[in-house]
C-alpha cells in the first residue's frame, strides 16, 4: 500500500520558502531569520540580493527556496528591484512581491545613495537589511553599523579612534527623513513580532524595510547561540524594536527587560577591550530619544495653531 505525503506527514514545498541545503557558516543567525523573512513574504516574489554572505544562502547549483532569486550588486541593486516593481506593475502583475535583501554593507555604505534614491521615489519594494554589524563574508571589516570600539581587520584600537568615528549611523533615523511609508526593527529571535511587521510592511504601497540585527559567528560565540546572542541584544536594549510610520509616527513594539550589557557582551570576543560604560550611555540615550518621539502625540498640530 503507498502512503500519501500526508499520511507519512512530509510537509509539501509549497508550503515552505526556504529549504535545507543552504551554504551558510553552522551556527549563522541570519538564516533563521531569512527562513522567517521568506515565510511572511509568501510565494511569488522576487529576491534581488546585494553582495553579501547571502551568497552562499542561495548555492547556485541546486534549489533551496521557490522564489526567484536575482544576484546584484552594491551599487546598483536597489534600483534593479525599484525596475522588476515597475516592469510588474506594468504589466499588471500586482499580486508579486519584490524585496531588496541587503547586508548592513550595502545598505549602510555602500548601497546608501541606491537605497536613498528608490525611498526618496517611494518605490514599492520592501527591503530586508540582514545587519550582522561588519563585512562579515570578507572576514569581518568595519561598516557603517559596526558599534565603535569593537577590533576589527580595518579599526583602530578604541582609544585612539576619534569621538566622531565612535556612533554607528543610524539607518531607520535617515530613512524616516524621507517619511517613507513603513520602517521597522525586527530580531529572528522574536518571530511572532518579526512576522507581524514583515506582513504589516507588505500592506503599504511603496517603500518598506525591516531592519534586523543577526548574530554572526564572526563575533566570537559558539555556533549554538546564535538566537540566544540575537535575543540578548533586545532584552539588553542593546538592539530595541519599533516601528514608524511616515517617517514620523514612532511606536514601540517590545519593552525589553534591560538585562545587564554584560550578559549580550561576555558571549562574544569583539567586546573585549571595549569601553562597555560608554556603550551603556549610547543605548540609554537612544532609548531616550525613542521614548520622547514614541509618546508625542500625531497628528502633530496645525500651523495656525502652534502659536
Amino acid at each position: 500500500m503507498q502512503l500519501t505525503t500526508t499520511e507519512l506527514g512530509v510537509r509539501p514545498f509549497s508550503k515552505e520558502r526556504y529549504f535545507g541545503g543552504h551554504g551558510a557558516c553552522p551556527g549563522c543567525g541570519a538564516v533563521s531569520m531569512l527562513r522567517q523573512v521568506m515565510q511572511a513574504v509568501g510565494p511569488r516574489a522576487y529576491y534581488f540580493i546585494l553582495a553579501s554572505c547571502a551568497g552562499s544562502y542561495f548555492p547556485g547549483e541546486f534549489t533551496v527556496c521557490d522564489s526567484s532569486i536575482v544576484f546584484t550588486v552594491y551599487a546598483a541593486g536597489f534600483a534593479q528591484a525599484e525596475g522588476m516593481s515597475q516592469a510588474l506593475e506594468l504589466r499588471g502583475r500586482t499580486g508579486e512581491t519584490v524585496v531588496a535583501y541587503s547586508g548592513d554593507g550595502g545598505a549602510f555604505d555602500i548601497g546608501l545613495g541606491g537605497l536613498s534614491g528608490i525611498a526618496e521615489r517611494n518605490a514599492n519594494v520592501l527591503v530586508i537589511v540582514n545587519d550582522n554589524q561588519g563585512y562579515q563574508n570578507t572576514g569581518g571589516q568595519q561598516s557603517g553599523g559596526t558599534p565603535r570600539g569593537i577590533i576589527t581587520k580595518s579599526t583602530q584600537p578604541f582609544h585612539q579612534a576619534p569621538p566622531a568615528a565612535r556612533n554607528r549611523k543610524d539607518l531607520l533615523e535617515i530613512l524616516a527623513a524621507h517619511r517613507v511609508p513603513y520602517l521597522a526593527t525586527a530580531s529572528a529571535a522574536f518571530p511572532r513580532d518579526l512576522d507581524q511587521k514583515v506582513k504589516k510592511a507588505l500592506t503599504y504601497r511603496g517603500f518598506k524595510l525591516v531592519h534586523l540585527v543577526t548574530a554572526c559567528v564572526n563575533w566570537g560565540f559558539e555556533s549554538r547561540l546564535a538566537i540566544r546572542v540575537a535575543r540578548l541584544a533586545v532584552e539588553t536594549g542593546f538592539h530595541p524594536l519599533y516601528e514608524i510610520e511616515g517617517g514620523r509616527r514612532y511606536r514601540i513594539t517590545h519593552e525589553p527587560a534591560f538585562a545587564p550589557l554584560e550578559e549580550f557582551t561576555g558571549l562574544q570576543r569583539r567586546f573585549q577591550g571595549v569601553d562597555l560604560a560608554l556603550l551603556g550611555r549610547d543605548a540609554a540615550e537612544r532609548w531616550e530619544d525613542l521614548r520622547y518621539k514614541a509618546a508625542r502625540e500625531w497628528p502633530a498640530a496645525e500651523p495656525s495653531s502652534l502659536g
